[in-house]
């Protein structure tokens, strides 16, 4: 007889520990817990070392390693006091040595889903208020150079890049990174794609981020940045390739940019969009909604499936297509491809 079989309310238990285990990260990034722990110490030393309580330092510290953040290792001579070190994962995603470290991206998305989560009676009961809303100047930019830039060198850049190698993209042309952010993408497209010119184009703000990154990376003869209001401005044209990812689901008119953008292709130019969408699945849905049904309640732009694909035709283009599924920061997106005839 199997006496272990998970009961069926064993997944709404795990969501309901979540917390904890959130909290118990937060606390190991905010004290830096890995790059100590890249010598194994026991829970007792380290309590000594950081002024902790013993006892929740030994509890904390085997949380983590449930969650496989921290390596455990007992001696035969004191199997009782373990000592414990920082996993592979953890070095490799959470220490500010590492090439992705992901540590602060992790904390802002964190903190975010936090401050929603206590909103949910308010907005249920009231909906969402636009008038409390706004961010504060030069916010969305600081996250752009610090946060969002992590996660789009760590996450999205391999991403895009394993997609774009799929294509066959001509020798030379003219790229645009539509709200590209910090710019990564646009610097590794233009990096995969040497013979390539291109412009990174984002709000005035963020715009200068991307610009400093262009500069450091050694690309300001091949790239440069455009500050914009996209649902204002113009984005240039002539381009062989536009690549536009989660743009769409902040716009007031969508529809408008996608026209926009057809309309800055050149003849046979492709158009790349890269967006959540609200599927049918409910284990992809699981994925999506905890982050991008957030702007849904605010009345951003949700996709439903196959809505993308339309609104390019309607735009104009043509050989429209789904690429598939692609894993972003925090949930998958669904890329689409069009091309102006």
């Amino acid at each position: 007889m199997n006496f272990h079989a998970a009961h069926d309310l064993q997944p709404f238990w795990t969501l309901a520990a979540a917390p904890i285990q959130t909290r118990a990260l937060e606390q190991a990034l905010t004290l830096g817990l890995f790059e100590r722990l890249r010598q194994p110490a026991s829970a007792a030393a380290l309590a000594a070392q950081l002024e902790l309580d013993p006892v929740a330092t030994s509890v904390w510290l085997d949380l983590l390693w449930s969650m496989e953040l921290l390596s455990r290792h007992s001696a035969l001579d004191a199997p009782a006091t373990p000592r414990y070190t920082a996993s592979p994962l953890a070095l490799r995603h959470f220490t500010s040595a590492s090439a992705q470290n992901c540590a602060q991206a992790w904390l802002y998305r964190a903190q975010f889903m936090e401050r929603f989560a206590n909103q949910w009676e308010t907005l249920l009961h009231q909906g969402f208020d636009p008038r409390g809303a706004a961010a504060p100047q030069g916010s969305w930019a600081q996250a752009a150079r610090v946060q969002i830039g992590q996660e789009q060198r760590v996450v999205t850049v391999p991403a895009v890049l394993g997609l774009i190698d799929t294509l066959a993209l001509p020798a030379t042309g003219r790229l645009l990174d539509l709200g590209g952010g910090p710019g990564h993408v646009g610097i590794a497209l233009a990096q995969r794609l040497p013979r390539w010119q291109g412009v990174l184009c984002d709000q005035p703000e963020t715009a200068e981020v991307a610009q400093e990154n262009i500069l450091a990376a050694g690309l300001s003869g091949r790239l440069q940045a455009l500050g914009c209001d996209l649902e204002t401005d113009s984005i240039g044209s002539g381009y062989d390739l536009i690549w536009c990812s989660a743009v769409l689901h902040f716009m007031r008119d969508p529809q408008a940019l996608v026209h926009q953008a057809c309309a800055a292709l050149s003849p046979g130019g492709r158009l790349l969009l890269a967006h959540a969408e609200q599927v049918d699945d409910p284990e992809l849905a699981a994925r999506v909604l905890p982050f991008y049904g957030t702007l849904a309640v605010r009345g951003n732009h949700l996709p439903r499936p196959g809505g993308i694909g339309r609104m390019m035709a309607q735009a104009g283009l043509v050989d429209i297509q789904s690429l598939g599924r692609i894993d972003f920061p925090m949930a998958p997106v669904w890329v689409h491809a069009g091309r102006r005839p």
